[in-house]
């Protein structure tokens, strides 16, 4: 998938730092409404969770969204971070509703049904206001799934959804959770903010 990067030559890069400023302060104050015209359309062709995807979407719980992480390392540093925000179908903060578990022999799932707190970190691509994220015991968030459980649910998050194809056709989530903090929706707004003006 293709990142973007904001690009001035040394002499206009004040000039192009002024305007990524100052559209970054209006940003709160026009809301979602005002849009990321530029966004991919709800109605584009799924594709396979495979590849960069999975990198992506990895169906992650950030261990410090769980407090679990001394890790005091900005949001900005995540080198992901920037094409998650571009490419998801949905960024922004929510809430996990419920979390039911799914026992088929020795194999146990978990389902969260997340709540999108609006307005969104940027105009979603989708008209789901909630998501329900399947975390299966090969997902690399089951083993902190597992452990809180039913913990989980009240908790927010900033989550970055986006749709796939499955083996047999049909639409799949894949999702990566991450801390909501300022820093981290911050830092989300400036990444969308910075592939508009890369356009």
């Amino acid at each position: 998938m293709k990142s973007f990067m904001l690009s001035a030559s040394p002499r206009r890069a004040p000039a192009a730092r002024c305007v990524l400023a100052v559209l970054l302060a209006v940003a709160p104050a026009v809301g979602c409404d005002a849009g990321w015209s530029a966004r991919t359309p709800a109605d584009r062709p799924l594709v396979r969770w495979e590849a960069r995807a999975v990198d992506l979407f990895d169906d992650d719980i950030d261990p410090a969204a769980l407090g679990l992480s001394l890790d005091a390392s900005s949001a900005r540093s995540d080198p992901l971070l920037r094409e998650r925000a571009q490419t998801a179908d949905f960024v922004g903060r929510v809430r996990v509703q419920t979390v039911t578990v799914d026992k088929i022999g020795d194999d146990v799932s978990f389902h969260l049904v997340i709540q999108a707190q609006l307005p969104a970190l940027a105009t979603p691509r989708v008209r789901d206001t909630s998501f329900e994220l399947n975390i299966k015991p090969q997902a690399r968030g089951y083993a902190l799934a597992k452990a809180f459980d039913s913990r989980l649910r009240g908790l927010t998050f900033v989550a970055f959804v986006q749709r796939y194809a499955s083996t047999d056709g049909e639409p799949e989530l894949h999702f990566h959770l991450s801390a909501d903090t300022p820093e981290l929706a911050a830092a989300v707004k400036e990444a969308v903010m910075i592939a508009e003006l890369s356009r």
